[in-house]
């Protein structure tokens, strides 16, 4: 606009320095606390911030240059080649990796990679953010460290209990009967109404004793123990079907040795809680478990003919456990301590629990519990 003296006004230089693009975004990624390392095609370092100096002790001058992958000592969840295929597949790539600092610190990362590509999209390098996310990690193998403590010490509570119940509750209950049958034997001239308590008497506490035996036998089996998980299988399966009705296929395809204790432990659990399920919630009349233990893995299937789960309800449990209480929520604990996988399959006509566990088989004289002596 012109001034009153009739001239224009010369328009003022801005005051703030133009900087190129490339400088901008370096001044910006220099800004960021998390790790991020741009490299060339060739996984050669190129850039290195702040972030990647305070998390690995490297300064940029020492980290460029240097081969990425061999720089960091780079551990992969799976091979550099899939990575990378997964990567000029679409993009980008996201996991966790294992890397060592400059102290010799061993660090874990949530890791993103993304492709940089130039106007012709020719992939010209490789921006990869590392976010150390190792505390959280140690926190979470702890966690799962604790819940695997408290379900040893819930079974072996269980053993304890069991064994209690059975040889001195359940011995006193039979010393009882005997005692009552023969007090009947030797009175001969009794009331009939006397007689007919002192009858009612010697069956209740036979049937005592054969419901503490059952409830000894279901926190703890002692076939377990002596004898191995198909026997303990098959004596709970004959319980539970004449318990509830239902009917129940078992097929054990095991090899000629013994599966570690824990294994057989956590398979035997795996059924009781599923079955239980299966009588609850699924009304099923019929079920089917099939364990079979090839190569080193053991695969567990527990299925029934029911009305299935709804999907909203399904998806919290393949999640989380969801909101059926404990019972799920421990089935995926006692998998995941021994880094196994479970699934929860189901369909309007049924329902299906699928766990697969590898192992390595012990020998058939291995250092495992001996018989409890419950019998």
């Amino acid at each position: 606009m012109p001034d009153k003296s009739g001239r224009k006004k010369r328009a003022r230089k801005s005051r703030v320095p133009r900087v190129t693009s490339g400088k901008l975004q370096s001044e910006l990624l220099q800004l960021a606390h998390d790790a991020i390392i741009v490299r060339d095609v060739d996984s050669n370092i190129l850039f290195w911030n702040r972030g990647a100096e305070e998390t690995y002790g490297w300064t940029a001058a020492e980290a460029c240059g240097n081969l990425t992958h061999q720089f960091l000592k780079t551990e992969f969840p799976e091979s550099l080649e899939q990575l990378y295929e997964k990567l000029y597949d679409v993009g980008s790539w996201e996991g966790e990796l294992v890397h060592w600092t400059k102290e010799g610190k061993r660090i874990v990362v949530a890791s993103r990679h993304v492709l940089e590509r130039d106007p012709q999209g020719r992939t010209i390098g490789i921006l990869e953010i590392n976010r150390d996310i190792t505390a959280r990690k140690e926190a979470e193998e702890a966690l799962r460290n604790l819940s695997a403590r408290l379900l040893q010490l819930q079974d072996e509570e269980r053993r304890r209990i069991a064994r209690e119940l059975h040889d001195s509750t359940g011995q006193s209950l039979a010393a009882l009967a005997i005692q009552l049958s023969a007090v009947s034997a030797k009175i001969t001239d009794i009331d009939p109404a006397a007689a007919e308590l002192l009858r009612e008497a010697i069956l209740l506490s036979q049937k005592v004793s054969d419901e503490i035996r059952t409830l000894s036998y279901l926190l703890y089996p002692p076939t377990l123990d002596y004898a191995g998980l198909r026997s303990a299988l098959e004596w709970y399966i004959e319980g539970f079907t004449h318990r509830s009705n239902v009917r129940v296929e078992l097929n054990v395809s095991l090899g000629p040795n013994r599966l570690p204790e824990i294994v057989e432990r956590t398979l035997f659990r795996l059924v009781q809680e599923s079955l239980t399920n299966i009588y609850r919630h699924s009304g099923s009349d019929t079920a089917r478990v099939q364990i079979e233990a090839r190569s080193g893995i053991v695969r567990l299937e527990v299925a029934d003919n029911g009305k299935g789960i709804p999907e909203s309800i399904l998806a919290t449990l393949n999640s989380s456990g969801g909101q059926f209480g404990v019972g799920i929520r421990g089935m995926r604990e006692r998998v995941r301590q021994l880094d196994g996988r479970l699934q929860i399959r189901s369909r309007p006509d049924g329902t299906t629990i699928i766990v697969t566990l590898s192992v390595k088989e012990s020998a058939g004289d291995d250092s495992r519990s001996q018989a409890s002596g419950l019998g």
